[in-house]
């Protein structure tokens, strides 16, 4: 399980928790991701998602999500079939390249990605991603070395893996210019 407190300079506004699970052959990545952002009681801004992913063999075989942003509801679907994935957003369906993955950022396999699918509304991103190379950063209260990346494009975020590929960290900014932070716990 990671689990990684969102905070919006430095303030905790939401949750982001990656279950993994072996089932058989295959992986299953469960994500669940909320923000409840205020100014004291009025609400700014609200996001919920869940996703489930399937992995076999390092390779998604499928992905489910459901969205409310900030009251815009999205159905994403990404389902491998007869070499090719065929996408549905809100049911309209689209085929799309067999190597497309959503931009989860769980996997260190999206730093040799150059478009992604975005898993809360369904927007394909085109993306550049560069290695920053290693760092110390803190997590959990100690000091590790991680490998970090900068991701460009139509989704910026900076991400550290560590040594094994496990996600540690993720920062951007907000549309308002906010920093944004994934700090695992």
């Amino acid at each position: 399980v990671l689990n990684f407190a969102i905070l919006r300079n430095g303030k905790a506004i939401g949750s982001h928790v990656i279950r993994f699970e072996k089932n058989g052959i295959d992986l299953e990545v469960r994500i669940e991701a909320q923000v409840d952002y205020r100014f004291g009681f009025i609400p700014l801004y609200r996001f919920e998602h869940q996703a489930l992913e399937i992995w076999r063999d390092g390779s998604l075989q499928r992905m489910a999500a459901t969205t409310n942003d900030n009251g815009e509801p999205y159905r994403i679907a990404l389902q491998r079939e007869e070499g090719r994935m065929v996408l549905a957003i809100n049911d309209a369906e689209t085929t799309e390249d067999p190597d497309l993955q959503p931009a989860s950022l769980w996997n260190i396999g999206i730093a040799t990605q150059h478009r992604v699918l975005d898993p809360a509304d369904g927007e394909l991103m085109s993306i550049a991603i560069a290695d920053a190379g290693t760092e110390s950063i803190r997590v959990a209260g100690r000091n590790i070395q991680a490998r970090h990346y900068v991701m460009t494009g139509d989704f910026e975020r900076e991400l550290w893996y560590d040594s094994r590929g496990v996600l540690k960290r993720v920062r951007f900014h907000g549309d308002d210019g906010s920093e944004i932070l994934y700090d695992l716990r």
